[in-house]
């Protein structure tokens, strides 16, 4: 099952998917909200996947893992950004923030599989928006959870430290062809409305 955390404000979108086991993706600013909807759904959480570095997807990761005891999932280049508390890269000096950077526990790479029961997550690199941008793809549901790398028409900024338009071209490519041979019916991104594979396609057009 798939439970979306739609944002309002200057938070990202977070996503609950639960199977065996239940992993959040991208913790957004507010983890008060984000342990409630676990508690309401009765859930206990294992994993949190951040997509990406920058502080509006992880600033409330500290709280929810030390509840939670869950483990926390990056790509190994973001990790970095992430441990140290990189602000330049984590964004967080933008948000006149005090985060101190947490530990990841489990370093991702490209096309690694993460297993919540009979689900599995297929972990894409997709470096442009930050260098160690990832996609997540469930096959059974053809889900595609893109944090920043492209919105339901929009795409993620590069004018920040770590982006590259190249790259993010490059990134999008590579889910036009995941679209291509194995399907997307659910687009959900880091921030704005849940949208769906054909959406890829026609915003890789309109950008590039």
């Amino acid at each position: 099952m798939i439970y979306p955390i739609i944002s309002a404000n200057e938070g990202s979108n977070c996503f609950i998917l639960s199977d065996e086991k239940t992993v959040l993706v991208d913790s957004g600013i507010d983890p008060i909200r984000i342990l409630m909807e676990i508690k309401n759904l009765g859930m206990e959480l294992d994993f949190i996947i951040g997509t990406h570095c920058h502080y509006d997807h992880i600033a409330g990761i500290s709280r929810i893992k030390e509840e939670t005891g869950a483990k926390l999932l990056m790509h190994k280049i973001d990790a970095q950004s992430v441990e140290s508390n990189d602000s330049d890269k984590t964004l967080s000096s933008l948000f006149f923030s005090d985060f101190k950077g947490v530990e990841v526990d489990i370093k991702l790479r490209d096309k690694q599989k993460i297993s919540l029961g009979r689900t599995e997550i297929e972990v894409i690199h997709t470096p442009g928006h930050t260098p160690g941008s990832i996609c997540l793809y469930e096959e059974e549901s053809k889900s595609l959870f893109s944090g920043d790398t492209i919105f339901s028409y929009g795409v993620g900024r590069t004018d920040f430290s770590g982006g590259n338009w190249s790259e993010l071209k490059k990134s999008i490519e590579k889910l036009i062809k995941l679209h291509k041979k194995r399907g997307i019916d659910k687009l959900y991104p880091g921030h704005g409305p849940i949208g769906n594979g054909e959406e890829i396609e026609e915003t890789y057009r309109i950008y590039f």
